[in-house]
């Protein structure tokens, strides 16, 4: 027998969210995987917006080039001074935490170079890296991604199915649904059932694809 909260989120995603037509989005599509670290760096604790914004300066200085690398970021990284690339280029001076927070500008060079550190270029090299357990406590040791949030959101958006970001719009969804506090640490587990049950009726459901039904629809709450 399932889970009682998960017999009860299942319930009400089947209520609350279109689950009959669900895709894959444009929105985890980008076409550089230099892209994607930028958004999941710097989509950490403030409305999206302001990440699309900070992503689409940088794509717009970049210009529309047909291959950018992890290695082409590092490369202007070398050009740039930390300061240099939050002020003139991403135009956002975020820091991954009020406290001891370093610049995201800076947290996107230490994912750039870890990335390096494992051979990793493009996309296409990303399937090397999902659970890979010293990727990802390396990862967690960046200042401001102990969580694992930006990492989860940062595989989704490198297209991999099987994951969901556990922040703030998900544990409330979860939260209205069972009526108590869901730690951000327990919300990925319950959505990664739920998406199996309710695969029953919509075979087409991943857990990527819920989890962005689930946004969609806390955005309008």
């Amino acid at each position: 027998m399932p889970d009682k909260d998960v017999q009860r989120i299942v319930e009400y995603c089947s209520a609350t969210l279109n689950l009959d037509d669900v895709q894959s989005t444009d929105e985890y599509g980008y076409p550089y995987l230099a892209l994607c670290v930028i958004d999941a760096i710097f989509s950490i604790g403030v409305r999206y917006t302001s990440t699309l914004n900070t992503v689409n300066r940088f794509r717009s200085y970049i210009g529309d080039p047909p291959t950018y690398s992890i290695q082409d970021l590092f490369n202007l990284y070398q050009q740039e001074t930390i300061d240099g690339m939050a002020i003139r280029i991403y135009k956002n001076k975020q820091r991954t935490s009020a406290t001891n927070g370093i610049l995201k500008a800076e947290a996107v060079l230490r994912v750039v170079d870890l990335l390096l550190r494992y051979g990793v270029e493009n996309n296409q090299d990303m399937e090397r890296l999902y659970e890979n357990p010293q990727f990802e406590a390396d990862f967690k040791e960046i200042p401001g991604q102990a969580s694992g949030i930006s990492l989860q959101y940062f595989y989704m958006l490198t297209g991999n199915e099987d994951t969901v970001k556990p922040d703030r719009m998900v544990v409330r969804f979860l939260e209205a649904c069972l009526g108590r506090s869901v730690m951000s640490a327990e919300s990925s587990s319950l959505l990664i059932q739920s998406c199996e049950m309710l695969k029953e009726n919509y075979p087409d459901l991943t857990p990527r694809t819920l989890d962005h039904e689930i946004w969609n629809f806390q955005r309008n709450q």
